[in-house]
């Protein structure tokens, strides 16, 4: 117990310098740095690299290992920069977005709010969700984001406090299900992760032709409250400039039981997800174990 005590309080102070280095530098600096010390974590420290190679085998089988290799880094450096830029996410403004962001898809969740549901925001660990997020909290949209406990609580409650800072609502996952139906009734938008190994109870859709376990929550609230479904992207178009998109997700009709309706929707939320990955592999976070969890045979 005094060990992971020691090990927590290390890692807090060592995040809060971090936070407190990256928000003192520029915005272009903090990006620059975040990147290269991405790129060191790949080429020199070889964190969970084998991971990220490996998944990229799978999803792109045709593809050479110098390439796959290329995709990896550049992965790497992308998340770098996503860190650095999550570390300042407090001294985000209007400048900031006039001058790094194109924000497309307002007529979306215009009528979204029009509606009065709320709305359902699709969205992977892709791009740059952060940005996104405090991009449309900004623009004076309610956002929700429902986000997993940290077992370090003084680092969770450091990065939970960096959203709150920006007007996002926090839900943690334990709290998800009654969390999620007072931000719906709420009119906010909740938005929610869906490629994260579900474990056992999950619904498996295919993701690069590969059995994945999926969460069926986005399908589930969806269909009990009749929130909109808006696929989201946060792209890097340069080294620091970014275009946020939002996009109606049109369900083709299904009949079935409730479960194949979940899987009905999921899988179309898997593909819509797959299409962004295959046109910026290098944006997508190849170091979580997608395919972990596999059907019983």
């Amino acid at each position: 117990m005094k060990n992971h005590r020691l090990q927590f309080q290390l890692e807090y102070y060592l995040t809060w310098a971090l936070v407190k280095l990256f928000c003192l530098l520029p915005a272009t600096w903090a990006t620059a740095l975040g990147m290269a010390l991405g790129g060191f974590a790949y080429r020199t420290l070889k964190i969970r690299r084998p991971v990220a190679l490996d998944n990229l085998q799978r999803a792109f089988p045709e593809k050479s290992p110098q390439e796959l290799d290329k995709i990896a880094c550049e992965s790497y450096r992308h998340w770098g920069g996503v860190g650095a830029e999550y570390a300042r996410l407090s001294k985000f403004n209007t400048k900031y977005c006039d001058k790094y962001i194109t924000f497309e898809g307002k007529d979306c969740l215009n009528s979204v709010v029009a509606g009065g549901k709320g709305g359902l925001v699709i969205s992977g660990h892709f791009g740059n969700w952060e940005v996104m997020g405090a991009a449309a909290s900004m623009a004076e949209y309610g956002i929700t984001y429902i986000v997993a406990s940290q077992a370090n609580k003084m680092v969770d409650k450091m990065m939970d406090e960096v959203r709150k800072s920006q007007g996002i609502e926090i839900w943690k996952m334990k709290e998800a299900p009654r969390g999620i139906f007072k931000s719906l009734k709420n009119n906010r938008f909740v938005c929610i992760m869906i490629d994260q190994d579900a474990g056992k109870d999950c619904v498996f859709t295919e993701f690069f032709g590969k059995r994945a376990a999926t969460h069926r929550g986005a399908a589930v609230f969806h269909l009990k409250t009749g929130a909109p479904l808006v696929m989201s992207s946060c792209v890097r178009t340069d080294k620091y400039h970014f275009r946020i998109d939002f996009t109606p997700i049109e369900i083709p009709p299904f009949k079935g039981s409730l479960e194949e309706k979940n899987l009905h929707i999921m899988q179309r939320l898997t593909n819509l997800l797959e299409a962004q990955i295959r046109q910026h592999p290098e944006q997508y976070f190849w170091m979580h174990k997608r395919w972990k969890t596999q059907p019983k045979k």
